[in-house]
Formats: C-alpha cells, structure tokens, sequence
C-alpha cells in the first residue's frame, strides 16, 4: 500500500502538471517504495496527469535525483530539461524559490531539477 495515493484524490488525466520539490529522499533501499519517485508513484502519475503534462523536481539530494530520472524513464517519461545545478541554469524553474531551496543555495548545496512530459 501506497501513502497518499494520489489515485484516491484524481481522475484519469485531471491534472496538468506535478511538482514534487524536496521530498522525502528515504534513503534506505528497503524504503525506497517510498520515495515519491518510484515505479508505483510513477505509474499513478502517469494516469491522473494529462498526456504532455509536466512533472517538474527539485531536490539537493543527488540519490534522489539519479533515483528520479531513473524511475522517469523507466516509465516511460520523456525529459525536457535536466541539471545538477539549477541556478547555473537559465531554466524557468530557478525563478521561483522555495523554503528548502533558498536554506540550501545558502548553504552552498547545488539543486538539482528536472522537467519531464507524459507520454502514452
């Protein structure tokens, strides 16, 4: 069983774009169907967003981000943008700051993000 299901709260193709920013690395590999990036999210995501609808990530954790490009492929998303170092970037993302992200470019860590499509 999945925490938070996110086919309990959305239709099929109700959504037209996913953010997951900062989650949850679950570090552990015997966690890691946990992680909001893995196969069993992955194939939830690809049924409540609309076809060509983005999910967009940020993270500063770089298993994580190799976790979820990973996961994006395999399921058969398509990348659109990708960096290790978003605010080297002139990406759209950067622009927009989050809590998490501005505590960690402050800190010096890199932000990693990513852009990715649904393809059926």
């Amino acid at each position: 069983q999945y925490m938070n299901d996110p086919g309990e709260w959305f239709d099929k193709d109700e959504i037209s774009g996913l953010y997951l920013n900062f989650s949850d690395p679950w570090p552990k590999d015997r966690h890691s169907k946990r992680r909001l990036t893995s196969a069993g999210y992955m194939d939830r995501y690809k049924n409540i967003l609309k076809p060509g609808s983005p999910i967009e990530i940020k993270t500063d954790n770089e298993d994580l981000f190799e976790f979820s490009v990973e996961s994006l492929k395999s399921a058969g998303f398509e990348i659109l943008e990708m960096t290790e170092d978003l605010h080297s970037t002139d990406f759209n993302a950067r622009r927009v700051m989050t809590e998490y992200e501005a505590k960690f470019s402050q800190e010096g860590r890199k932000i990693r993000y990513l852009k990715a499509i649904t393809v059926r």
